[in-house]
């Protein structure tokens, strides 16, 4: 199976930079098209738009709209919850009846499940004894199937930022992976926010971010012909585990 990434977009028609991020995104929707074999899925992981409005949200349906494989995507602390639940496919809903977005998806090779991080207090992310319950339970429900986690938070420590810690506090981390301990199926966990490459375990599972599609808010030191062009990452599962490719957006 494969999957693409795509993270912080930070659409906002009235950042400086809003012609640059819809191009940013343009190009990676484009080069996604283009791949060959195509993904399977593509996955947003958050901060789709700056401080979501209805307005905002068109913008990035539009661009968003023209993906030929199947979209899914994860709420950031950027992101509005109810906009987007109104605006994007969100699978089958493990939290009906609460403002949260999480959420499964069961009709792939892999089992998609994305979890709300977002924080009520901060650009922090949280993790609450109901989501936490949550996870647990939608893991118990199938323990062979190989499963994914998409979310918008790194539920690690990522030492190469001056925020090393990108929750509110380690207890929201440690209800996740105690949900999570026991269930070998789960192979990777895939994360934005930080707006850079950043990798770390969480319950014994690999995981990491993703750099910001956003060139003027990406983070880290890129190269070669990824110093001016936006990237995402194409994670392919063969047998019991992931491997992923940095993609670099109109390169052939």
């Amino acid at each position: 199976m494969l999957i693409a990434q795509i993270s912080d977009t930070h659409l906002d028609s009235l950042s400086p930079f809003a012609a640059n991020r819809m191009r940013d995104l343009e190009r990676c929707v484009a080069d996604i098209n283009g791949l060959d074999p195509r993904p399977d899925a593509v996955i947003h992981t958050g901060d789709i738009t700056h401080n979501g409005t209805p307005a905002k949200y068109e913008a990035a349906v539009r661009i968003l709209g023209q993906l030929r494989p199947t979209l899914h995507v994860a709420a950031g602390n950027r992101d509005d919850r109810a906009l987007i639940a109104a605006n994007f496919a969100t699978g089958r809903d493990l939290l009906a009846d609460t403002p949260f977005v999480q959420y499964s998806v069961d009709n792939y090779p892999v089992r998609l499940i994305v979890l709300d991080s977002l924080s009520e207090t901060s650009n922090m992310g949280a993790f609450c004894d109901v989501r936490a319950h949550s996870l647990g339970q939608a893991l118990a429900e199938d323990t062979a199937k190989p499963t994914a986690i998409f979310m918008h938070h790194p539920p690690f420590e990522v030492t190469q930022s001056k925020f090393r810690f990108q929750f509110d506090d380690w207890d929201a981390v440690g209800r996740m992976a105690e949900a999570m301990a026991g269930h070998g199926q789960v192979a990777g966990v895939f994360t934005g926010h930080a707006h850079r490459d950043a990798s770390g375990m969480i319950a014994g599972v690999p995981a990491g971010s993703v750099p910001s599609v956003a060139i003027d808010l990406r983070l880290g030191a890129y190269s070669g012909a990824a110093e001016t062009a936006p990237v995402y990452y194409v994670h392919r599962f063969e047998g019991r585990r992931f491997t992923t490719e940095t993609r670099i957006a109109d390169q052939a």
